[in-house]
């Protein structure tokens, strides 16, 4: 299967969009401290993965590229409806690094800074991801990151300059110390408390569902 292109500009909403931004959605893994697959854990009866990726369409930030590796084509299945642009990490055995480095390529490819968000993430709401970028919009040529207490991570915007660093990654590493070297700028900072919940354990599983559960009769009443 081909991947999905973009136009260099697209409408939203009655308004031109222009794609100075990509949202990577990486997904990557196996899962291996969890023993299953991740994408797939029903949050509020949708799986993960489709449930992030729709978090990032509805932020409304700029075009979305889903990071798929392990299971890719079960994957698949789950977002094939929605337009986002699908590309295949193959060297998602080696860890985060080379999950990123495929994100960037995108990104490069489209003179874009990227937005980094893990698919397992699974508070984060498109308000995260708008207020992400809104800050950063402030110095686009600077980092930008979410924090709480000791977390400083993703989600977090790359701008173009740190496109060839983060392609020198190599391992089961992410950004977070490039961003932070002190040959950069420091980086733009927004507190997000909902940034430092992912799934990792069973036990994370069971807070998540318990948490999509609540959310979901919350809407509903």
């Amino acid at each position: 299967m081909q991947p999905r292109t973009f136009p260099l500009r697209t409408f939203v909403a009655g308004r031109v969009l222009v794609p100075d931004l990509v949202v990577a959605v990486l997904a990557a893994g196996a899962s291996r401290r969890l023993g299953r697959a991740k994408q797939l854990v029903p949050i509020d009866g949708e799986p993960l993965l489709r449930r992030q990726c729709r978090c990032a369409l509805n932020a409304q930030v700029g075009d979305v590229v889903v990071i798929l590796g392990c299971d890719e084509e079960q994957h698949r299945e789950v977002i094939i409806d929605l337009a986002v642009d699908v590309r295949v990490n193959h060297e998602w055995k080696e860890g985060l690094a080379a999950t990123l480095r495929s994100a960037v390529r995108v990104a490069k490819l489209r003179r874009a800074a990227l937005l980094v968000l893990p698919y397992d993430q699974y508070r984060i709401i498109p308000d995260d991801l708008r207020t992400v970028y809104d800050r950063w919009r402030r110095a686009p040529s600077t980092a930008c990151v979410s924090r709480c207490g000791d977390y400083a991570g993703p989600p977090a915007i790359l701008p173009t300059p740190y496109h060839e660093h983060v392609l020198a990654l190599r391992g089961d590493v992410g950004a977070r110390a490039l961003v932070y070297q002190c040959q950069w700028p420091r980086p733009q900072e927004v507190r997000n408390p909902r940034a430092t919940f992912d799934l990792d354990s069973s036990e994370d599983v069971s807070i998540a569902e318990e948490w999509g559960r609540r959310s979901g009769l919350r809407r509903r009443t």
